[in-house]
């Protein structure tokens, strides 16, 4: 059975499974990983259909090598959020590193197949989440979507693991954190300004 982990310093763990949770909601494309004869990754979207046991669920082309062996198999998805290069130069205490700060939360569990009729409640789900307002879920079970539907195979993940970092300079000292955020702040790319502003909320919760 395979068995992922990632490096999770204490000063970087997100401890709150609800916190995690609505990451996953807002960061929902994930990089997929799973291993038979070798290991296979695919980038999927997925939503939550379930929270408490939390179960997510994503689909894939029938074509996709990655559906060889997977029922019942286990799964790690990586869910990536904004991210930023961390230059030594802003910081207060010279002589240090470049470093990154980033945030990410990873799920394991079992993968169970879906049915034609799951997939397409899901789907119906799905475009309802990411496409608000739109008119195209019930259209769905029309015969040219069912049409295509052969087409993709429909999952969920029953997550039974589920781990969060969030590195965002917790390691450095107050005066360093405030030139990483007085720098971030000011750029116009928008992963570098969403860090400034996570760094800032680590500062409020001391």
């Amino acid at each position: 059975m395979a068995c992922f982990s990632v490096y999770i310093p204490p000063e970087f763990a997100i401890n709150d499974r609800n916190e995690m949770v609505e990451f996953i909601r807002k960061h929902s494309f994930g990089i997929m990983v799973t291993y038979s004869d070798g290991f296979r990754t695919s980038h999927i979207p997925f939503i939550i259909t379930a929270q408490d046991p939390l179960v997510i669920w994503g689909h894939m082309a029938t074509g996709n090598q990655q559906l060889r062996g997977i029922g019942d198999s286990r799964a790690l998805v990586i869910f990536s959020g904004p991210h930023s290069y961390i230059s030594p130069s802003w910081y207060a205490v010279p002589g240090q590193v470049p470093t990154w700060d980033y945030v990410t939360v990873h799920v394991e569990g079992k993968v169970k197949l879906s049915s034609r009729e799951e997939t397409t409640k899901m789907l119906e789900k799905m475009v309802s989440f990411y496409e608000s307002g739109s008119s195209l879920s019930g259209k769905l079970r029309g015969k040219s979507y069912q049409d295509m539907m052969s087409g993709i195979v429909g999952f969920k993940i029953e997550v039974d693991k589920i781990l969060g970092k969030a590195k965002l300079s917790q390691n450095h000292s107050m005066e360093d954190r405030m030139g990483v955020i007085d720098h971030l702040s000011r750029s116009s790319n928008q992963d570098e300004a969403e860090i400034a502003k996570l760094i800032g909320s680590t500062l409020k919760k001391k």
